[in-house]
């Protein structure tokens, strides 16, 4: 018995099986639930969710009594915002499962990141790789076959993919195509021909939906790609540059409202109004309730939290920081900003590694993305597996190929 023990725990292939079964449930295709009788699938999926971060917390606190590995820091610091979310919630909240299901989702996927980094860099890499390329691929091929949609639901009719309605489904792909590119450098200090198929896949699927939002931000990810990567200029990418679209579009678009300044390309190209569809009355209505509520925000409940915009109602402020301080208000804004300055100092302090290039890259299209929709709930969790990488990269600088300085391709064949 200690042999197959041994045997088992020894198989890599058995340990990658393992993660990606822990991993699979929090990439629950949107279409579930929403496509008449997938309701069972659904429900298949929640709980397997739910058991799969049950194994994970049991591992955690295995590995944290048993072998002394104490938490990252920058797990802390998500998890004390994840609790001033859920005091601000069960303070206003009206639906608790739904903030049950929120802290588990979110905090169960950070820690199986520190856990499956603790096996081996790749083996995260892997683990997220896989099943989300499975997804992508079949959302694709359904999106080809069925280009308006599986179906149509969701309280306001929306178009609903495999994946998602087309503003969902950018934080799913333009995530996805920095960690195709970082597991490929990582592994084979280049893009594989399989990675480029995967990229055009994600673009394609981009163009197809047409979201103006996604949009944006694969055009960054692109040019990133195309012009930077593998070259002596991507340490440009780095810690700070991924934020200043984020803060820049916040001051000058949210707070300042300069939009008109680019109405040749709101207007022009992505064909949207300057109001952005009503999101300029949201973020005043937002700014208002967090003056109200300042110090805890209103949790992720619908209490308090609702944006009245002509017929329709909206559950979130369309804006990444003033979503944040809705949420959770000062007391979860503090570690949430102090868990984005780790993640940035960390990246400047590996800035000539093309594995911080890389990341950066991802975060700074992301920070493009979350100026319209703020992707803190369970959609963004790939945006979280950035952040946590950022605080990581250290340990993807010593891969095969990862941790040589950026060469042009004609430096790098010599």
């Amino acid at each position: 018995m200690k042999e197959i023990a041994k045997r088992v725990l020894g198989n890599r292939d058995l340990h990658r099986v393992f993660w990606i079964l822990l991993a699979t449930p929090f990439f629950t295709p949107a279409i579930l639930g929403v496509l008449e009788g997938t309701e069972l699938l659904e429900t298949l999926f929640d709980l397997w969710r739910f058991g799969a971060a049950a194994v994970i917390a049991a591992l955690y606190l295995w590995q944290f009594f048993f072998k002394r590995r104490l938490p990252a820091l920058h797990t802390l610091l998500f998890g004390l915002y994840l609790l001033a979310v859920t005091v601000s919630s069960f303070i206003h909240a009206e639906n608790y499962s739904f903030v049950l299901t929120y802290v588990v989702t979110l905090m169960g996927f950070f820690l199986l990141l520190e856990l499956s980094l603790r096996d081996s860099p790749q083996m995260l890499l892997d683990m997220l790789f896989y099943p989300l390329s499975l997804l992508i691929a079949i959302n694709f091929i359904l999106l080809c076959l069925f280009p308006n949609g599986l179906c149509t639901g969701g309280t306001y009719g929306y178009d609903y993919n495999f994946l998602g309605i087309d503003n969902f489904i950018g934080p799913i792909l333009i995530p996805y195509m920095s960690l195709a590119v970082l597991r490929s450098d990582y592994m084979y200090g280049d893009l594989t021909l399989s990675t480029w198929i995967l990229l055009g896949v994600s673009t394609l699927t981009c163009l197809l939906l047409w979201s103006a939002t996604a949009l944006m931000a694969m055009a960054a990810a692109l040019f990133f790609i195309l012009f930077f990567y593998h070259r002596r200029l991507a340490h440009w990418f780095n810690g700070v540059t991924a934020l200043l679209p984020s803060l820049g579009m916040f001051f000058g678009i949210v707070l300042f409202r300069l939009q008109n300044l680019f109405a040749f390309l709101i207007e022009g190209i992505l064909h949207k109004g300057l109001s952005f569809t009503g999101r300029t009355e949201i973020w005043d209505t937002a700014i208002e309730k967090i003056l109200a509520s300042p110090y805890l925000g209103w949790g992720v409940g619908q209490r308090g939290k609702v944006y009245r915009l002509s017929k329709y109602k909206f559950y979130h402020a369309h804006n990444l920081y003033l979503e944040l301080m809705m949420e959770g208000g000062i007391l979860g804004a503090i570690p949430f900003m102090l868990l984005v300055a780790r993640c940035t100092d960390s990246l400047m302090q590996h800035r000539k590694c093309r594995a911080a290039s890389i990341i950066s890259g991802g975060l700074l299209s992301c920070g493009i993305m979350t100026c319209m929709e703020p992707y803190l709930d369970t959609n963004g969790v790939l945006i979280y597996a950035l952040v946590f990488l950022g605080c990581s990269v250290g340990a993807f600088t010593g891969g095969p190929n990862a941790d040589a300085p950026a060469l042009t391709h004609k430096q790098s064949e010599a």
